[in-house]
């Protein structure tokens, strides 16, 4: 049977890549800088059709700020292919998208040099990574504001310590408690606050009165109607108009203000100003939620004169939440991965069960069992810093790409470092590609200087990486997975760990979807 024909024409296969690429492709003349074609992926992100894109000098997509950096870098980068981030592409309605550029060699066409870039829309990517540093940011004012909830004596200790430890975050940069009184102009009272714009409250009259202009803004709102209230950008709320100006002097550009009533008692709100636009992202809502809930059981407690006992009931109140709520808050950091990595969706989710398994087989308390699961569910959250074409690459990586593939365990840290987990999942992250002869990264720990955690997650993570199918490989035969772990059992992995997965695989049956068992 003869062999099939294979006669394509090169350039077909050339019009078809340049047509179907997902990347948008400007094409342009290297000495003028203008451009002379365009794939359609160009033309859907500029807005341009593809003749008012042809003729169009390369500058001219980029807003004024950036045209200087374009012709300095971007065109000098033409006898080398770069990657250039950090830009802006302007659409003809004059709307600003980042984007994240490639830039390929010149080559001589038709006697002119020409060169392409392709631009990729990273505004999904960075509105996911700044709300997982919302949410980050969030999660530290609470771990502070939570060991302030246990000494306080009185209920304006308690408000006072609350604000200053919000305050320490240099995001947020004003905290106050305000209580509603009663009487016909229903002032609101600061009872605590702290802050570098702490000044933003001189003078200022506050009330919870529908009929005046203070009781209309979102700290009246916030305490008439017992709703949460948030203005994601002072200079674009209407809500806000009233107090931009005097908001911009002290540097506020976003707020949310949390409703505070206490049973039996006073009704008020807890405000926090951030310094940036859109700082208060659904997940840090929650955890601000969660916060006044326990002000709220604190101040009570205080006030039913429970003040030598309200300090323990509060911290394990607030311990129990805390935990609650950073174990919650993990579910939209491994959603950001995987929206980023579609082909290793579900990895951290099934590294995390396996673990978990290995773990409970080992003999492991329930508690070091959570955290063990919590770091093995944001195992790979580096690597939310790493292109996602690099991630999804379909053949093997340059020594570039594994550079930046290795720095993601560091990455992971620097993400997770200042979020107060009960158990040390940053270091856990840093560690779970380290190996027991010292030849692992980033640190090159050895032996039992590595966590049992990490020790753990590596042997999970190898099993499940190498049992699922890849771009660039498809998935290995789980018995010879096992057979490599066992080869590397006491030299590189930790050979408890490895007895204790094999065991579970091979005696106890264990079974995770999609792994290849024959």
């Amino acid at each position: 049977m003869g062999s099939a024909s294979s006669n394509f024409e090169p350039h077909s296969l050339y019009e078809l890549s340049w047509t179907y690429a997902p990347g948008s492709m400007f094409a342009f003349d290297v000495l003028t800088g203008n451009l002379v074609d365009v794939n359609p992926a160009a033309v859907a992100l500029s807005g341009y059709s593809r003749e008012e894109l042809i003729g169009l000098s390369l500058t001219d997509l980029h807003p004024e700020g950036e045209r200087e950096r374009v012709k300095a870098g971007l065109l000098r980068a033409m006898q080398q292919p770069a990657h250039h981030p950090g830009f802006h592409i302007q659409r003809k309605s004059g709307e600003c998208a980042p984007v994240k550029i490639s830039s390929s060699k010149s080559l001589v066409l038709d006697g002119r040099s020409v060169a392409i870039h392709v631009y990729f829309d990273i505004k999904d990517q960075e509105e996911k990574e700044h709300r997982l540093t919302a949410q980050n940011w969030a999660l530290s004012a609470y771990a502070g504001a939570a060991l302030a909830l246990a000494p306080a004596n009185s209920p304006e200790e308690l408000l006072k310590a609350i604000c200053e430890a919000i305050t320490r975050q240099s995001i947020y940069v004003l905290a106050f408690a305000g209580i509603a009184e009663d009487g016909p102009k229903k002032k609101i009272r600061v009872a605590a606050k702290a802050g570098s714009a702490v000044s933003f409250l001189r003078g200022m009259d506050m009330s919870w009165s529908e009929h005046g202009s203070g009781g209309r803004g979102p700290t009246g709102i916030c305490i008439r109607t017992n709703k949460l209230q948030i203005i994601a950008d002072t200079n674009t709320s209407d809500l806000f108009a009233p107090w931009r100006e005097r908001a911009a002097r002290f540097g506020i550009r976003s707020s949310v203000y949390i409703p505070l009533r206490v049973e039996g008692g006073w009704q008020g709100e807890l405000a926090i100003y951030a310094a940036l636009p859109n700082a208060f992202e659904a997940p840090a809502i929650e955890v601000f939620q969660h916060l006044g809930e326990q002000i709220v059981h604190g101040v009570h407690a205080l006030n039913q004169g429970l003040a030598l006992d309200a300090g323990q009931i509060v911290l394990a109140n607030t311990q129990r939440l805390l935990t609650d709520a950073l174990s919650a808050m993990v579910k939209p950091m491994v959603a950001a991965m995987e929206m980023r990595d579609p082909y290793t969706s579900g990895h951290e989710s099934r590294v995390a069960d396996i673990a978990v398994a290995i773990g409970r087989e080992m003999g492991w308390p329930e508690e070091q069992l959570h955290g063990l699961y919590v770091a093995a569910q944001v195992h790979d959250i580096g690597k939310i810093s790493i292109p996602a074409q690099i991630l999804t690459k379909p053949t093997r990586l340059t020594a570039g790409e594994w550079a930046l593939i290795h720095e993601h365990p560091d990455t992971g840290y620097t993400i997770l470092q200042d979020i107060p987990f009960a158990w040390p999942i940053a270091e856990i992250v840093r560690q779970h590609h380290e190996r027991l002869d010292g030849s692992g990264y980033p640190l090159g720990l050895k032996g039992d200087a590595i966590l049992p955690e990490a020790r753990v997650v590596a042997v999970a993570d190898m099993v499940e990486a190498m049992a699922s199918h890849r771009p660039y490989r498809p998935a290995i035969k789980l018995n010879v997975v096992l057979q490599q772990i066992e080869k590397e059992a006491g030299s590189l992995l930790d050979a408890d760990a490895v007895r204790a997965c094999t065991t579970l695989f091979r005696e106890k049956r264990l079974v995770l979807p999609n792994e290849n068992r024959r």
